[in-house]
């Protein structure tokens, strides 16, 4: 790995490229538009939607960003309801030999009656830049759902409210603080429609906006498109019994295309 590809991992950590932290192969073809989507995870999304669930699930995902031999991202995530409450744990690893980034965090999120779930999720964060050092911190992420009807879903979420962050040797890292408003339309059980307006603190607002379409039993098609800066996705999953497979590969016009693929089960 030479300096100059280090030096670009940073630049673009430090812009919005890459600073969200994976939130699965189905909600990314779906332009991130997760707020008031329901998903294993929405762990690293609105962690109130993780009480969509009707079971224990497990799940794997792992990216490879395309300018990069090595820069990769590996995450696992865990979620078990238990009446109205919902316990998940994640675990995101960003990076290359040089440079890594871990986020691990534990979530607990609550229905109240068929309409309002409220979740929290407390996380930290460990990073590793040879030469430069190491430093960990902590941060918290809060969302509420709420369902205006069978069809009709609201989510808001944010993601490090007390803008936490940490210092390596000679380098600050971002952590974003974000807020994002989302609502999602179901018109029938084959489609799934999703819109997220989005404000880093520190940055412009975004917008995204994504679909989910059960072409068969077996098989979704996924797309979707956020504005800032203007990208593209697309995306499959298949369906079998207990066991999910997603793919998802965006477009980004300086990174270019980042593929993905998801595996869960549910137990």
């Amino acid at each position: 790995m030479t300096k100059n590809l280090l030096t670009l991992i940073l630049t673009f950590l430090f812009t919005d490229a890459l600073a969200q932290y994976n939130q699965g192969a189905r909600l990314k073809a779906m332009a991130n538009a997760s707020a008031a989507v329901n998903d294993v995870w929405s762990l690293n999304a609105n962690p109130a939607g993780i009480t969509g669930l009707k079971s224990s699930m497990v799940a794997l995902n792992y990216a490879r960003y395309l300018f990069g031999d090595e820069l990769s991202e590996q995450s696992f995530a865990f979620v078990h309801p238990f009446g109205n409450n919902f316990a998940g744990l994640s675990i995101n690893r960003y990076g290359i030999s040089e440079f890594n980034e871990i986020k691990a965090g534990f979530c607990f999120a609550k229905k109240f009656g068929d309409d309002l779930a409220i979740g929290v999720k407390a996380n930290i964060h460990q990073i590793k830049i040879t030469n430069y050092g190491n430093a960990t911190t902590f941060s918290v992420d809060a969302g509420v759902n709420y369902s205006l009807s069978k069809q009709i879903g609201l989510g808001v979420f944010v993601n490090n409210p007390s803008s936490q962050k940490y210092k390596a040797t000679n380098v600050e890292t971002y952590i974003p603080a974000a807020v994002h408003f989302g609502a999602s339309y179901t018109p029938s059980n084959k489609v799934l429609l999703a819109i997220n307006v989005s404000k880093d603190l520190e940055r412009k607002f975004d917008v995204a906006l994504g679909v989910d379409y059960k072409f068969y039993e077996l098989l979704s098609l996924r797309g979707g498109l956020s504005a800032k800066p203007f990208k593209q996705y697309f995306g499959i999953g298949l369906n079998y019994q207990k066991w999910i497979l997603d793919i998802a590969v965006e477009s980004h016009p300086q990174i270019g295309y980042t593929p993905q693929i998801g595996l869960s089960y549910a137990l």
